[in-house]
């Protein structure tokens, strides 16, 4: 992050339907191949993963949607819960989705080079780096529109 968030600070929301929606897809963008991906791998690997690898997947895709969710509410026109957080507050919630998804790929890959399903962990690579795109993306946008 560029600048440090104050203690207390706001996020001052662009204002207006075309601003917001800009603010979302650009947040949502990485968001897609975490969950797309993830379906992949679930889809690929099948009855013949590992049962933990199997559970592995299915939380890390409910992460995803966390994070989607997590992005829909924040820059939503409508009131939400999200919008009396500070920008520290709404910081660490975002980074905890962000850290979860990627520790929990990074584990995932190991556990499928090891299982030899290469092209999984090589899908699982690529999750890791959206979420890391996710959380750089997070924190360009509350050091630029938090007061």
């Amino acid at each position: 992050m560029k600048r440090r968030l104050t203690p207390g600070s706001r996020l001052r929301l662009p204002t207006g339907t075309e601003a917001l929606r800009r603010v979302r897809h650009n947040l949502r963008t990485p968001i897609n191949p975490i969950l797309g991906y993830c379906e992949l791998v679930m889809e690929e690997a099948g009855e013949a993963a590992p049962a933990a690898f199997r559970a592995g997947l299915r939380r890390l895709h409910q992460t995803g949607r966390r994070m989607l969710k997590l992005t829909n509410e924040l820059f939503s026109e409508q009131p939400t819960p999200l919008h009396h957080l500070t920008c520290r507050e709404i910081l660490l919630a975002f980074r905890a989705s962000a850290d979860e998804v990627a520790a929990s790929a990074g584990r995932l890959e190991r556990q499928a080079r090891s299982a030899k399903l290469p092209v999984a962990a090589r899908d699982l690579h690529r999750i890791r780096t959206a979420a890391g795109q996710w959380r750089k993306r997070i924190e360009e946008l509350l050091a630029e529109h938090c007061e």
